[in-house]
């Protein structure tokens, strides 16, 4: 249904059920909960999504770390990527082009002076401006804005829930690499709603319902709130990164072997920090299944300390509406302390994770743990 290129509306609900029984797993139309209706392109799709905050992206050093991590991350993922995006690229390179064309990624960050900031997104959609659960995106501050103190640089990737569950453990290997790579000052990874990044604004609605029907599921751009998690995390997720610095303040003043078993906790070096793993699999915090669970409602409460007070919004489009409100304003505050319980709620919390299975060798590194006392 793509005339010139340009997406169409349903016209009923019968011809979008056709549609989407042709796409990947799980995929949502374009702009589904806009007065318009959904669209026949992918504008969001359920993930396993990592995500890493780290200084800056203008040194060789850098640059050749987070060509080394897309070269990583291609070995799973080249077959199914479709397209890359640049935002305002030098005059040598191009803003959108289908992947098959587009140069290695290590030529182009060398058409980029240390003094220009740069951003690469990588999808596996069918058309330029849709979504996929393969994608991997890199925005780099220049050496000005990374001197300010007031920017960081972010990478990510996702893939899809059914492949990271058959791979659990290549997807942690490469979250701990790119971590290491980019000297990683924080970060997660765990459920996400990966969403058209060309047509955001209609398709943050979507990510704001799934956010309530899977409490576990991260949402909003991590571009756009990277300035204000500087000094803080966002949340906790599946995987952790935490560096040294904070992480040595929380385990001071917690007994971290009684306060995160180490039966269904672990954790890796990864150089600069360490990464925590709460549990085999990433959790959705399915409200059907078990909105809060114990593994990261446990890690939430000792690492809660590290957490930004506030993050002014999630979301920031203009898709607003009553019942379906985007995450703004007090919303997002409400959503990042989503895993917080009172003290008296602590015993409740170990009880719960009794039920949940422990590590194993199939979804964890067992012979790599940290001793964190």
């Amino acid at each position: 249904m793509l005339i010139g290129g340009r997406s169409l509306h349903f016209k009923n609900q019968e011809d979008y059920k056709v549609w989407a029984d042709q796409q990947e797993k799980d995929a949502i139309g374009g702009g589904i909960f806009t007065p318009q209706g959904p669209e026949d392109y992918v504008g969001a799709i359920p993930a396993i999504r990592a995500v890493l905050y780290f200084k800056e992206g203008y040194s060789t050093e850098m640059r050749e770390a987070i060509a080394q991590c897309f070269d990583d991350y291609q070995t799973y993922a080249k077959e199914y990527l479709t397209w890359q995006w640049q935002d305002e690229p030098p005059k040598s390179e191009s803003e959108n082009t289908t992947f098959d064309k587009a140069k290695p990624i290590r030529d182009s960050l060398k058409n980029y002076s240390p003094m220009k900031a740069f951003y690469f997104l990588y999808t596996s959609g069918k058309e330029k401006f849709a979504t996929g659960a393969w994608e991997f995106t890199v925005g780099g501050k220049s050496k000005w804005q990374s001197e300010m103190g007031i920017h960081q640089s972010v990478l990510t990737f996702s893939m899809p829930v059914e492949w990271v569950e058959e791979n659990t453990k290549l997807f942690i290997e490469l979250f701990i690499n790119c971590a290491q790579r980019l000297k990683a000052n924080h970060g997660y990874a765990g459920y996400a709603c990966i969403i058209s990044q060309i047509r955001e604004d209609k398709n943050e609605p979507t990510e704001a319902y799934l956010s309530r029907k899977f409490w576990a599921m991260d949402v909003g751009d991590p571009f756009l709130s990277a300035k204000y998690l500087i000094s803080g995390i966002k949340t906790v997720s599946w995987l952790t990164a935490i560096n040294h610095e904070w992480f040595n303040k929380i385990r001071e003043q917690e007994a971290l072997n009684s306060e995160l078993p180490m039966s269904w906790f672990i954790g890796y070096d990864y150089g600069t920090g360490i990464v925590i793993q709460a549990g085999n699999l990433a959790l959705s915090g399915s409200d059907e299944v078990d909105p809060l669970p114990a593994s990261y409602v446990l890690l939430n409460r000792i690492l809660k300390p590290l957490r930004v007070e506030r993050i002014q919004a999630i979301h920031w489009g203009n898709q607003d509406t009553e019942e379906n409100p985007l995450i703004k304003g007090y919303r997002a505050e409400a959503w990042m302390k989503r895993f917080d319980i009172k003290d008296d709620q602590k015993l409740e919390y170990f009880g719960k994770l009794q039920s949940e299975p422990k590590l194993n060798s199939k979804h964890a590194f067992l012979d790599r743990r940290v001793d964190w006392g």
